[in-house]
């Protein structure tokens, strides 16, 4: 696969994080799609 190793850099994914809960002014409602997205969010803390 493809840019795995990106999607595991724990760094970005904190930032992104940070970046997400500074520009964010309400909750999210997240629609599952698939269990591999779950799966991500859980295991990696996104």
């Amino acid at each position: 696969m493809k840019y795995v190793d990106e999607f595991r850099d724990a760094r970005a994914v904190q930032g992104l994080a940070n970046l997400l809960a500074r520009i964010t002014t309400r909750p999210w409602t997240i629609m599952e799609i698939c269990g591999g997205q779950t799966h991500a969010i859980v295991r990696f803390g996104i």
